[in-house]
């Protein structure tokens, strides 16, 4: 190796080691989370372009949603917690190069954050945690329980092993579901168990491993999800796989721009259902005809349905059952004000009262400012003092 080229490897390896370009900031790790979930989607195809799937996902404030926010500084900053640059790195490179028959994130990432995600364990606690503010301070084993017993100061406990009794589901170990009554702590059902059971006349589906879904009107046992060229159907039963979509009753891969289909049919019990193009195309044709996936059409442009028009805008005036026309508009946005009953607020928003009128407002996870100046809390969740808590933290108050 020539002297330059031996100096210029020995500087690369010193900014590795001091993080260099390729450090991943607690700040900034949102939006790199948002940057690998598109470059993901890109490549399995719900997506033409990784950038159509960062505007939409900043319009929805998941930048935000999925980055760690305000609510483990304190734990930060007296040392319960430190965070892990190395994890958060390999967290990314899981979601950007993750299998695309998989899930991006899981269920736990989507509900508590990324960081309760079995591939990002990005924060690193004590060997021995005792006091908690959050259940992420109590390390992947345990949970942070609050009871008057305790005063409201959350202690660390272990969370509960196959077949013990909870009452929540992060009391359970992970891998585990909270399922039955008593609840209890069990092992998802794997493939062809049966998922259906009855307690006091009422009948629930069972929670199914990672991939299966629960057959509960057919054979009533947990059923592989669809892969590509599958049986499905257009109204949901019979799901596919992550980056597929049912279209003709088959498993199948996002239509491309230019590419025939069928514009789904408004149904009012259903809603919209799912439309087969990728995500920055709609499928321009009237709801249950055929037609070809067209880019979805900017503001003031003519539309029929608010799904037509891109992201943040809606079809202001439109009748498409009699034939009427409207204009993509600007849809209600962050912290304007917005109509409660008809829920017009931006994916990852919801439509509070904020004293004299609804306005829309960002929700928020636990540990996180609330209130009706900043945000609502999600439904795993109270608002307490303007911070969200879990609901373990209000049986005492």
């Amino acid at each position: 190796m020539h002297g330059r080229q031996a100096a210029l490897v020995v500087m690369l390896a010193g900014l590795w080691a001091c993080g260099g370009e390729d450090a991943v900031t607690r700040e900034g790790f949102g939006g790199e989370v948002v940057q690998a979930l598109c470059a993901r989607a890109e490549r399995c195809g719900e997506y033409a372009h990784a950038s159509a799937c960062e505007q939409d996902m900043r319009g929805w404030g998941r930048d935000v949603f999925l980055g760690l926010g305000i609510r483990y500084d304190e734990s930060l900053r007296s040392g319960q917690l430190r965070f892990d640059e190395g994890a958060a790195r390999r967290c990314l490179d899981s979601i950007r190069g993750g299998s695309c028959d998989k899930p991006a994130l899981s269920q736990d990432a989507w509900q508590f954050g990324v960081e309760y995600d079995a591939a990002c364990p990005v924060l690193v606690a004590p060997e021995s945690p005792t006091d908690c503010r959050s259940n992420v301070d109590c390390g992947g084993q345990g949970y942070c329980g609050h009871t008057s017993a305790n005063g409201c100061e959350g202690v660390c406990e272990a969370r509960a092993s196959e077949g013990a009794s909870a009452t929540l589901p992060w009391h359970c170990a992970p891998g585990l579901v909270l399922q039955g009554s008593p609840a209890r702590c069990e092992r998802p059902l794997e493939e062809d168990a049966p998922c259906v059971a009855q307690q006091g006349g009422t009948t629930y589906s069972l929670p199914c491993a990672e991939g299966l879904w629960c057959d509960s009107n057919g054979y009533k046992t947990c059923k592989r999800v669809g892969a590509q060229g599958d049986i499905c159907e257009n109204q949901g039963y019979y799901p596919c796989g992550p980056s597929l979509v049912c279209t003709n009753n088959k498993c199948a891969r996002y239509a491309k721009e230019g590419s025939a289909c069928t514009a789904p049919v408004h149904d009012p019990s259903l809603g919209l259902l799912v439309n087969v193009c990728q995500r920055e195309l709609y499928c321009e044709a009237l709801p249950g005809e055929a037609g070809l996936c067209r880019q979805r059409r900017a503001e003031n442009q003519e539309c029929r349905l608010d799904t037509e028009c891109s992201e943040g805008l809606r079809c202001k005036g439109a009748r498409y059952e009699v034939g009427l026309w409207g204009v993509c508009t600007k849809a209600t946005g962050a912290g304007e004000v917005c109509d409660h009953e008809s829920l017009s607020c931006p994916m990852g928003y919801a439509c509070a009262q904020t004293g004299s009128d609804n306005r829309c407002l960002p929700i928020v996870r636990e540990g996180e400012v609330c209130g009706w100046q900043s945000g609502v809390c999600n439904v795993s969740n109270a608002c307490e003092d303007q911070r969200c808590v879990s609901f373990d933290a209000t049986v005492c108050r």
